[in-house]
């Protein structure tokens, strides 16, 4: 087993063999085109009948012969006689001829033998006749039949997306309904002795099961695809099988999560095993997401996700859904942005590296900035705007590099806050904080990021101060920082490592005591609570909030640095001095 993993493909590779292995779907149904939004057409379309249906009036105005009014001006208006008016929905009238015109709403019918219209607003009533101040040229706010889409006319293409548009085409030219491919049926399958379904009471060891969740959620934003959760099963050889079995059966494609890798517990890559022609791979050189497998039985397909939130999550986004789609014929892409990185990008040298990535608008353009953390980090993916697809043959990625982005949302935030997490940011204002979004930094990545002027505002909370004279910096704010404790003598002690501005401060408190490291200040209060550790180092208002006794050792100074040319100046002004007036 332990040779598994020593043959990884390239992404790429993997991507041409799940294409080359998805058949496309022949079966279709026929649907209202009331209910056909975001389904994949199984036909070309062509119109039934000529777009506009009959020759209409683009204006509120007067049909007119265009040579009656020629030469009109305000000193020399033309007269013609009002000789009737029609109104909407009704059939085109014969129009008298010279020296006449008729009054014609919007979309109106234009009259058989009349050739322009003239809005009201250029004409003006005087009795029975109609002065005109300025002559119009032949079909002046004319729309004539046929000009937009005529009979006959290919209007959807297809294997191609329903939308809106394409519902506003069809519908005005008479379709009520339409063939589509019929929807692709997706079973999903979580394994592991450890999962627990959201909303039961937690089991210490216990985690509870998001996968199955996230990723029905995604695939459902998608009209064409049909899923079924089949549920958590425990790991057990015979359940586990009976379960892929019957998803098998019953689905086009089936996804099973976690149980992937080859430790003895793993058993999802045995079963498929079993299968003909089984595993096609299993092993990708990608980081996250090494241990994907592709498989099929007979002319089913299964991919095999790895139970680690990120990965899973990653390698359905890269490789699954675009491949979902291109059963039905349909070439999906995402919504893909260019953008400047505003750091150095840690890479997988060797390997295809999926980047989570957190936009800021930045002028006309974007700044990029990378989401670290580990492929269990699920709250990563709720921090990314989008992600990379980076074949990585260096270890990093240097500032200012260029790169390409895939979309998760279209809104992108337009304001940058950058450096050490500030306990109290969780108050900003709400019209604020959904449009702006926190990069952690260090000393020297807060530096050279203030020299060029990347953010609308940066927290500080090094004992060295910055000068720089694009920046407002009179804003301070102070944190109470000491000991939560649940034992009087304590022994072990939890500490948070970076980002805090607690770590040097904890260095000469936590001496001699035995350390657990911790990435945020409130984590520790909860490893405190839970008997995980008896004493931590955190801000107070995170022991008041778990109830903890409490020690305060100090403050911490944040000081808060505003650019003087960000848009929304005053509005961070305001906001981190309210923030700063509730300390």
């Amino acid at each position: 087993m332990g040779l598994i993993f020593h043959n990884l493909i390239k992404f790429q590779d993997a991507d041409d063999i799940i294409r080359k292995n998805m058949k496309v779907l022949e079966d279709y149904e026929e649907i209202r085109l009331s209910e056909a939004s975001g389904r994949i057409s199984a036909e070309d379309v062509y119109s039934r009948n000529n777009l506009p249906l009959f020759s209409r009036s683009q204006v509120d105005g007067y049909a007119i012969l265009a040579s009656d009014i020629t030469g009109a001006s305000y000193d020399l208006p033309v007269r013609l006689e009002l000789a009737g008016e029609t109104t909407i929905g009704e059939k085109a009238v014969n129009f008298p001829g010279h020296g006449k015109c008729i009054k014609v709403p919007t979309g109106g019918v234009i009259p058989v033998g009349a050739d322009a219209m003239v809005p009201f607003e250029d004409t003006k009533a005087d009795g029975n006749e109609i002065l005109f101040f300025s002559s119009v040229n032949r079909f002046n706010e004319l729309s004539n039949a046929g000009i937009d889409v005529i009979r006959g006319e290919k209007i959807l293409n297809a294997h191609s997306m329903v939308d809106s548009r394409n519902i506003a085409v069809l519908a005005s030219t008479g379709i009520g309904t339409i063939k589509v491919i019929r929807k692709i049926r997706i079973g999903i399958i979580s394994t592991g002795n450890e999962l627990l379904y959201p909303g039961d009471p937690y089991q210490e060891g216990k985690i509870y099961d998001s996968n199955s969740l996230s990723i029905s959620a995604e695939l459902l934003k998608y009209p064409t695809f049909n899923v079924k959760d089949y549920g958590i099963i425990v790991d057990d050889l015979t359940k586990i099988r009976n379960a892929i079995d019957k998803s098998i059966d019953e689905n086009d494609v089936t996804i099973t999560i976690g149980s992937t890798s080859a430790g003895d517990h793993d058993m999802v890559y045995k079963i498929l095993g079993e299968k003909t022609p089984g595993i096609i791979f299993h092993g990708v050189r990608v980081k996250p997401g090494k241990p994907a497998i592709f498989a099929m039985s007979g002319e089913k397909t299964v991919f095999g996700l790895p139970g680690f939130p990120v990965s899973s999550m990653m390698i359905l986004h890269s490789l699954l859904i675009p491949n979902l789609f291109r059963k039905t014929g349909f070439e999906f892409s995402e919504m893909v942005v260019d953008a400047i990185t505003g750091g150095r990008f840690e890479l997988h040298e060797g390997n295809t590296d999926l980047l989570l990535i957190r936009l800021v608008r930045n002028g006309s353009g974007y700044m990029a900035y990378q989401v670290l953390g580990n492929s269990g980090s699920i709250s990563r993916i709720s921090k990314a705007t989008g992600y990379s697809i980076i074949d990585s043959r260096t270890s990093f990625m240097d500032k200012g590099s260029n790169i390409k982005v895939r979309l998760f949302t279209p809104s992108i935030p337009s304001i940058l806050i950058f450096g050490q997490y500030l306990p109290a940011m969780e108050k900003l204002p709400p019209d604020i904080s959904s449009i702006s979004t926190f990069v952690e930094g260090g000393y020297n990545e807060i530096r050279r990021s203030m020299e060029n002027g990347d953010a609308d505002a940066y927290i500080w909370n090094y004992e060295e101060i910055p000068e720089s004279t694009s920046y407002d910096s009179s804003i301070r704010i102070k944190i109470p920082y000491g000991i939560a404790y649940s034992k009087e003598n304590y022994r072990t002690m939890a500490i948070s490592y970076r980002g805090s501005g607690l770590y040097e401060k904890s260095l000469d408190i936590s001496k001699d005591k035995e350390i657990t490291y911790l990435d945020h200040p409130e984590i520790i209060c909860d490893y405190v609570k839970n008997g995980r550790c008896d004493a931590g180092i955190t801000y107070k208002q995170y022991a008041d909030m778990y109830s903890l006794k409490f020690i305060e050792m100090g403050k911490v100074t944040f000081r808060i640095y505003i650019n003087k040319k960000s848009m929304k100046f005053s509005d961070l002004e305001n906001s981190f001095k309210s923030i700063a007036g509730s300390q």
